[in-house]
C-alpha cells in the first residue's frame, strides 16, 4: 500500500508538471482534478498512519481517478492544440471568460436601451428629455 501511494504521488506530480509546462492553455478542470487527487492522497496517508487500511485504499482509488482524469483532459487538450484548433474542453469557465461574457451581455443591454431611447425620442421629443433625465 505504501508503494502504491508513492507511485501515485509521483504520477500526480508528473501530471502537475506537465500542466504547468503546457503554456498554450491553463485548464481549470485539470487544476481542480490535481488538487482533488492531492487532497485524497493526503487523507489516504493519514488514514494509513491510523491503520485504517480499507478507508486509505478507497481514498487512494479516488486519488487515482482524479489523477487519471486530469491526465486524460491534459492529453486531449494537447492533441487539440497540436491539431491547431485550440478549442479546449473547459467545463468550468475561467474568470476571463466570465468577465468577457458579462461584458458582452452589458454591451447588448446598453444597445437595446439606446434603441428604446431613440424610439421614444422619435415618437415624442419631450418624452426623450424625461428619459434622459432619469
Amino acid at each position: 500500500m505504501i508503494q502504491r501511494t508513492a507511485v501515485l504521488e509521483q504520477y500526480v506530480f508528473l501530471i502537475q508538471t506537465a500542466h504547468r509546462e503546457a503554456d498554450y492553455h491553463s485548464s481549470e478542470v485539470v487544476k481542480r482534478s490535481i488538487a482533488n487527487a492531492n487532497s485524497a492522497l493526503t487523507e489516504s496517508v493519514k488514514l494509513l498512519a491510523q491503520e485504517q487500511t480499507w478507508q486509505a485504499e478507497r481514498l487512494l482509488n479516488v486519488a487515482w481517478f482524479y489523477a487519471k482524469f486530469a491526465q486524460d483532459i491534459l492529453a486531449a487538450e494537447a492533441t487539440e492544440h497540436l491539431l491547431g484548433h485550440d478549442q479546449f474542453l473547459e467545463l468550468i469557465p475561467s474568470q476571463e471568460q466570465t468577465k468577457k461574457r458579462l461584458s458582452e451581455i452589458l454591451n447588448r443591454l446598453q444597445r437595446r436601451l439606446d434603441n428604446y431611447q431613440d424610439m421614444v425620442a422619435a415618437q415624442d421629443p419631450s418624452a426623450s428629455q424625461a428619459v434622459e433625465e432619469s
